[in-house]
């Protein structure tokens, strides 16, 4: 909610070399940095729901903690483009087109395929491959960083955004060169996620109904479910925090989730 109400009132950030009254820079760069604080509360959460858990480092996983770390290195950035003496330093530079991309990039993109290959056994019944979504990751990953990291240094140097051409100099020769071999490395492993994901969906093999071992409700049926989720009405025996506290994982039956219509004997 909280950052919800800020960022109704931070747009101006976007406006600070457009002539705005100095007393407004400053109202919305107190805005812009306030807003810091609930984000930072959220990174505290998932880092808090993550501590003491049994952290298995499957592929979901390994692009959940690429989201927070991703996103993480954006909130910083952004909290230095609120400052209105900094901003108009880089304005419309390189610097804010890393900064973008690490929030919206890390933070919509990675939360995404997070969630992608954590929900595909329970849409489709069957398993992603580990291998091939471990590798799409660290190209993802890798690909990320190569691109937008070094854009950082080619806007703190004054390169503008939208620009074709650039003075010939050493150092922003160097950065553009390693930004356009990370997004090569990024294009690729687009390519590799459809070719994982065409081929996870027509032959990869048929997924348990409880591959993550997990206590909430929704993976106490087979993948994917049957017309009705549940045969019968499920009871819940196990709290929300059990897992990996010496309570047994409870076992899912595999029920016929594929049928879709009533056979003759039934």
């Amino acid at each position: 909610m909280g950052i919800s109400l800020f960022g109704m009132i931070v747009w101006g950030h976007h406006m600070f070399t457009s002539g705005m009254n100095p007393w407004l820079q400053v109202s919305f760069m107190l805005g812009s940095m306030a807003i810091g604080v609930p984000t930072g509360i959220k990174i505290f959460n998932w880092l808090a729901t993550i501590w003491g858990g049994k952290i298995s480092f499957k592929t979901p996983m390994l692009f959940a903690l690429g989201f927070i770390s991703l996103f993480l290195l954006g909130g910083i950035t952004g909290i230095t483009l609120a400052a209105v003496p900094f901003d108009i330093h880089v304005h419309d530079t390189y610097y804010v087109v890393a900064h973008f991309h690490y929030v919206m990039f890390g933070g919509a993109v990675m939360g995404t395929y997070a969630a992608f290959y954590f929900w595909f056994p329970k849409i489709t019944g069957r398993m992603y491959n580990e291998f091939w979504g471990k590798v799409h990751f660290w190209m993802t990953f890798i690909g990320f960083q190569l691109s937008f990291l070094p854009m950082h240094y080619s806007g703190l140097m004054g390169m503008p955004r939208r620009v074709g051409v650039y003075l010939d100099l050493p150092n922003l020769v160097f950065a553009n060169q390693l930004s356009s071999m990370g997004a090569f490395l990024l294009g690729i492993s687009g390519i590799v996620w459809v070719f994982a994901f065409t081929y996870a969906w027509i032959a990869g093999k048929r997924a348990v109904g409880n591959p993550w071992r997990a206590y909430s409700l929704e993976w106490q049926t087979s993948s994917p479910p049957p017309i009705n989720n549940f045969p019968e009405v499920p009871v819940v025996t196990h709290g929300p925090y059990e897992y990996g506290h010496g309570v047994p994982v409870p076992v899912v039956e595999e029920m016929p989730a594929f049928r879709t219509s009533p056979s003759a004997a039934d």
